[in-house]
């Protein structure tokens, strides 16, 4: 029973550490592009952490092609062909920066959305 106990607790305190540190807020397009600058700045917070949580929770960018994407989020701040990145700020708790992530499938469509740590 113990050794259940403590699995339960290791477990929560590894979700909680890979949690993002911030409350959801409504996704808007043009904040979202005048928050980039503030992104690269240090110690400057989870900037667009809360309109990211929202873009994963409601899928928005799920099935839209790279261009549509892009024309929503702006430049990415990195990527490659199969994935773009977008800088969110200090989501988590210790302090790394945080991304959005957008992964797109073999015809060009976005697949996968999510916030990880960089």
């Amino acid at each position: 029973m113990i050794g259940v106990s403590i699995a339960v607790l290791v477990a929560g305190v590894v979700w909680y550490a890979q949690s993002v540190r911030v409350a959801e807020e409504p996704f808007d397009a043009g904040r979202w592009q005048r928050l980039r600058e503030q992104v690269q700045l240090n110690d400057h917070g989870c900037v667009r952490g809360g309109m990211a949580l929202a873009l994963v929770r409601t899928d928005m960018l799920l099935r839209l092609a790279r261009a549509e994407v892009i024309a929503r989020l702006g430049a990415p701040d990195g990527g490659a062909a199969e994935t773009l990145r977008y800088g969110l700020g200090q989501c988590h708790w210790d302090w790394r920066h945080s991304v959005l992530v957008v992964d797109f499938d073999s015809s060009g469509r976005a697949d996968r959305v999510g916030v990880e740590r960089e």
